[in-house]
C-alpha cells in the first residue's frame, strides 16, 4: 500500500498527465459546536486523515499569521478550525507542530504577540502542540522545475517535516486578487526575505509565477482553506470580514484556487495564481476541478480588491500605465499611525522613510503593497490615482 505522501504525489501527477480535474471538497459550516464533524466531512472524499498522513509522521501545520489580529478580523487562520485539524492529526497518530513567518521584521516578541492575539497560541497550548519559530533557522529549498526561481530560502522546519498541511483563511489580496492555497505557501519564506522576492518579481504575472515555483517545489501534502469567515475588500490585511460559511480542502492547490475564485465570484482567469497555472498547462480553466460535498455557489455580493486600469491596457503600455493609473500605497489615516516602522522595514526598495510618519518615494516603489499588508492599524492603504477614480474598472 502506498504511503500517504506517495499517494498525494501520484494523484497530482495523474491529474496533470491525463487531464483529470482534481477533487476539491467543499462543505457549508460554522465555527462553534459541530465544526470537528464538518472538518471530518471535508476530508472524507480523500479517504480521511489516515489516507493523508501516516502514524509517526512529524507534520508541519502551516498557518496564515500575517500579523497580530484577533480571529474576528479574518486576518489569520481561525483558531477553532486549526484546533479541529490538530486534533484530527493527533488522532491519526502524527506529531503536528505549527509554524509560519509573518510579514516584515520578525523579532521573537512580535511573532509571539501575533500567535497570542490570533488565538493560535492558546489552541496550541490546549492541544499540547509545539509552535516552531522559523525566522532564524533557514534552509534552501530546491526548485529545479521553477520557471523564474530554482531555489528559495525557507524555514528549515518546513523542509525537515515529513509532511506539510496548510490551514489558511480565504482572503482578497491586493496584488494577486485572492489568497488561496498557492499564495498561502509564501509564508514558509522567512520575514524580510519576502521583501526581496517582491523586488525581483515586480509584475503581477511574475510574482504569480514565483509563487507557483515555490508551491510546486514544496508540494504541501494537503490544504484546508477556511471561508467560514472570509475577508473581502482591501485584503489581505485591511479588508472587511465577510461570512461565507464555506470550508474547502484539496490535495491540489491549483484546482483549489479556482474553486475559491468561483465561490467569491472572481473570473478564474483574473486570479493571478490561477492564470499562472493555466499558462503552464497545469490547469484547464474550463474544467479545473471536480467538487465533492456541497455545491459551490458564487457570492456575487463579495467585494473584490480595487483593480488598476493597467489590466485593461495592452502590455506595451503597462510601463506607462504603472505611473499613471496604478494604485500607490499612501498614509490614509495619520491618527491611526503608531510609528511602528513595520512599513519601512518590509520595503525591499527603501521607498518608505519615517519622517516622522511614513513618506513614500513613488520612483522607488514597486507597488507590491507589502506595506499595506503589515500595517497593524490599517493606516496605510493603496490609493488609486485620479484617472482610476474618475473611470473605475469593473471587477
Amino acid at each position: 500500500m502506498d504511503a500517504p505522501h506517495d499517494t498525494g504525489r501520484r494523484e497530482l501527477g495523474d491529474a496533470l498527465r491525463h487531464g483529470h480535474p482534481a477533487v476539491v471538497s467543499h462543505v457549508r459550516a460554522r465555527h462553534g459546536p459541530g465544526l470537528d464533524e464538518a472538518v471530518g466531512r471535508l476530508v472524507e472524499p480523500f479517504g480521511g486523515w489516515t489516507s493523508i498522513v501516516a502514524p509517526g509522521e512529524r507534520v508541519a501545520v502551516k498557518v496564515n499569521l500575517l500579523r497580530a489580529a484577533p480571529p474576528e478580523k479574518a486576518v489569520t487562520t481561525h483558531p477553532e478550525t486549526l484546533g479541529c485539524v490538530l486534533r484530527a492529526l493527533k488522532a491519526a497518530g502524527t506529531e503536528p507542530f505549527v509554524a509560519d513567518s509573518p510579514g516584515g521584521r520578525n523579532g521573537p516578541a512580535k511573532v509571539a504577540r501575533a500567535y497570542k492575539l490570533s488565538g493560535i497560541a492558546d489552541v496550541c497550548a490546549a492541544e499540547g502542540v509545539q509552535i516552531v519559530d522559523v525566522e532564524d533557522d533557514r534552509s534552501v529549498l530546491a526548485a529545479p522545475e521553477g520557471r523564474l526561481y530554482r531555489s528559495f530560502a525557507i524555514g528549515r522546519a518546513f523542509k525537515d517535516a515529513d509532511a506539510v498541511v496548510q490551514v489558511g483563511v480565504l482572503k482578497t489580496h491586493q496584488l494577486m486578487r485572492l489568497t488561496g492555497g498557492v499564495k498561502l505557501t509564501y509564508g514558509v519564506v522567512p520575514g524580510l526575505a519576502k521583501a526581496h522576492l517582491h523586488v525581483k518579481a515586480q509584475r503581477r504575472e511574475d510574482f504569480a509565477d514565483m509563487l507557483l515555483d515555490l508551491h510546486l517545489a514544496l508540494r504541501p501534502r494537503f490544504t484546508i482553506i477556511d471561508g467560514i469567515l472570509a475577508m473581502e475588500g482591501q485584503g489581505p490585511g485591511s479588508g472587511s470580514p465577510r461570512e461565507l460559511g464555506s470550508l474547502f480542502a484539496a490535495r491540489d492547490c491549483l484546482a483549489l484556487d479556482a474553486a475559491l475564485a468561483d465561490r467569491t465570484a472572481h473570473p478564474r482567469e483574473r486570479v493571478y495564481t490561477v492564470a499562472a497555472s493555466a499558462r503552464r498547462g497545469l490547469l484547464d480553466l474550463a474544467d479545473p476541478y471536480r467538487v465533492a460535498g456541497d455545491p459551490i455557489e458564487p457570492d456575487t455580493g463579495f467585494t473584490p480588491v480595487q483593480k488598476d486600469l493597467q489590466v485593461l491596457l495592452p502590455p506595451a503600455l503597462h510601463r506607462l500605465a504603472r505611473k499613471l493609473v496604478t494604485a500607490r500605497p499612501r498614509l490614509v489615516d495619520a491618527d491611526a499611525c503608531i510609528r511602528c516602522n513595520e512599513c519601512a522595514a518590509i520595503c525591499g526598495t527603501r521607498a518608505i522613510v519615517m519622517d516622522p510618519l511614513p513618506r513614500f518615494d513613488d520612483s522607488a516603489c514597486v507597488r507590491c503593497f507589502a506595506c499595506t499588508e503589515v500595517c497593524p492599524t490599517a493606516a496605510i492603504d493603496n490609493v488609486p490615482p485620479l484617472p482610476m477614480r474618475l473611470f473605475p474598472p469593473r471587477r
